[in-house]
């Protein structure tokens, strides 16, 4: 299952997305938003991980449920970024949960091979800074915290929806890094933090390797055929709030996906696509000929469903049971 989450998040994440990993500028100032005045820097955090030079030294802390039970994760890594839309990730060690030194290396592994995702989509970003002013309020709470040498803004997120979560985000004004995340799920729980313990500007990357993308190619309803070979079925029915910013074609061995990105702002989805072609489908499955299953990544969940030749993948950070109904609503 962890190599099928891998792929998965490798296929949905990789490439450049036009709204939803890094932005594309010409930003509409910030309005206010139920009475709420957001910070002057607040359209300089879309773009910021992209076009700042800086290296981070990052604590990241997670907690969630598996199949097993409620699970901890702590581990750090270092983060580069040359300003021009180029980065690295590289996890450093294990503290949570204790592992032998062979899983350990086996799990950092893993997190190297899912760098784009860990960029792009791990933690809080604003994606799309108009949509993320209607999905969202955002407040600056007036406290000045250090990080890592850095005086930053604390400010809160909070859902327009009422959800129970909500985030706060130690941004730096001068560049409009957020150097600290801390998301916090029912009752005030804490379930994530992402904090910077170094930081510096413009550093030396002469022995950094910068990540390389899978090729992706847009498309839009007249072309898809000509690009993918197949027209793809799309999502009816998706989240409140989520508008799609991206159809591309994506490849991972000889199969050619076409990948769907949605956002509200701030959290991202994807619905991935591909039909198998004619003659190499069997007739029938073991579990029969129409398949939904559901399972988590981390903080992430994933529906994938396979019906005749169809496969389609819904992923994000949204419930399981909401993930089926966009899978769902391709098939109907």
């Amino acid at each position: 299952m962890r190599l099928l989450a891998t792929l998965l998040l490798a296929l949905a994440s990789s490439a450049v997305l036009p709204g939803c990993g890094q932005s594309q500028g010409n930003h509409a100032a910030p309005h206010a938003m139920n009475g709420l005045t957001p910070p002057s820097f607040l359209d300089q955090i879309a773009d910021a991980p992209f076009q700042v030079a800086y290296h981070a030294r990052r604590r990241v802390w997670q907690s969630f449920q598996d199949a097993s039970g409620p699970q901890t994760l702590e581990y750090t890594e270092s983060v580069w970024s040359d300003g021009q839309g180029h980065f690295n990730v590289t996890p450093e060690q294990v503290l949570q949960p204790a592992m032998n030194p062979q899983a350990e290396q086996v799990f950092l592994l893993l997190q190297r091979s899912r760098e784009g995702f860990l960029y792009r989509l791990r933690d809080f970003r604003i994606r799309e800074l108009n949509a993320f002013l209607q999905s969202y309020t955002i407040q600056d709470t007036g406290k000045v915290v250090d990080v890592a040498g850095v005086n930053c803004n604390c400010l809160r997120v909070d859902p327009a929806n009422s959800a129970p979560s909500y985030w706060e985000l130690d941004v730096d004004p001068s560049t409009g890094l957020i150097l600290a995340t801390r998301e916090f799920g029912k009752n005030a729980q804490p379930v994530g933090v992402v904090e910077t313990l170094a930081f510096d500007l413009n550093p030396d990357l002469s022995s950094v390797v910068l990540h390389q993308d899978l090729a992706a190619v847009p498309f839009t309803a007249t072309t898809a055929h000509q690009v993918l070979g197949f027209v793809p079925l799309q999502p009816t029915f998706l989240p409140q709030g989520f508008t799609q910013t991206a159809a591309e074609k994506v490849s991972q061995g000889a199969d050619d996906w076409a990948r769907f990105a949605y956002t509200d702002g701030a959290e991202t989805l994807f619905v991935l696509y591909h039909r198998d072609p004619i003659g190499t489908t069997p007739a029938s499955e073991p579990s029969g000929p129409y398949t939904l299953r559901i399972f988590r990544a981390g903080l992430w969940s994933v529906a994938q469903a396979t019906f005749g030749r169809h496969r389609i993948v819904a992923l994000g950070r949204q419930p399981g049971d909401v993930l089926a109904q966009v899978v769902e609503s391709c098939a109907h």
